[in-house]
């Protein structure tokens, strides 16, 4: 990727968290996100939802087009793989896996173990140190919430991407701290525009 300072672009994102809701979303309208076909279903579905629910969501399919070529810099963790297996759903459970090994496939982090067919969380911060940091997060009124902010930051990441409108978007101020920027995918997309040239 082009040095930013070169280019006058703004900094391209080191690695981008998927929210749990983010993945369920990619999954369940796959055929407009992934196909570009907008059935009449699914345009109920979307519509029912409300505008920023619909906004977000053909972000997504902007934002998952850009980078098809490239392909983008994510991160799923082990308890997003958590909270996915707790819906029973065998398909989504099958996606968020598939998911988390293309993180694994696409990582550079040479203290990430070989996970062969399973999918485990990276390592770096001690029990103690995620209790401090879920400290820092007390704001966010869920700790299944803290949890995944701090596996972002365990990861590196500098963007979380949520469509939890309710608690991590609406709280992203106490997240900033951290180093890591909460976005809705609308906010996303217009952050990596600049690049959409060089993306295409």
């Amino acid at each position: 990727m082009d040095d930013p300072g070169a280019t006058g672009l703004p900094p391209f994102p080191k690695l981008i968290f998927f929210d749990t809701n983010i993945v369920q979303n990619l999954h369940s309208f796959g055929e407009l996100i992934y196909d570009h076909y907008l059935s009449v279903g699914i345009e109920k579905r979307i519509d029912s939802r409300g505008q920023r629910f619909s906004d977000d969501i053909f972000a997504l399919e902007h934002f998952m087009a850009l980078g098809q070529r490239a392909g983008w810099p994510i991160a799923v963790s082990g308890n997003i793989l958590d909270e996915l297996e707790a819906s029973n759903r065998s398909a989504l459970i099958s996606w968020g896996g598939e998911l988390a090994q293309y993180f694994h496939y696409n990582s550079t982090d040479s203290d990430i173990e070989e996970l062969g067919n399973s999918y485990n969380e990276l390592k770096h911060f001690t029990a103690i140190q995620r209790l401090q940091l879920a400290e820092m997060l007390i704001d966010l009124p869920q700790e299944s919430d803290r949890q995944l902010v701090i596996d972002a930051r365990e990861y590196g990441c500098d963007f979380f991407l949520t469509m939890d409108y309710k608690t991590i978007w609406q709280h992203r101020q106490c997240v900033q701290p951290l180093g890591v920027t909460v976005v809705r995918p609308v906010e996303l997309l217009d952050y990596i525009r600049p690049w959409a040239g060089l993306l295409a």
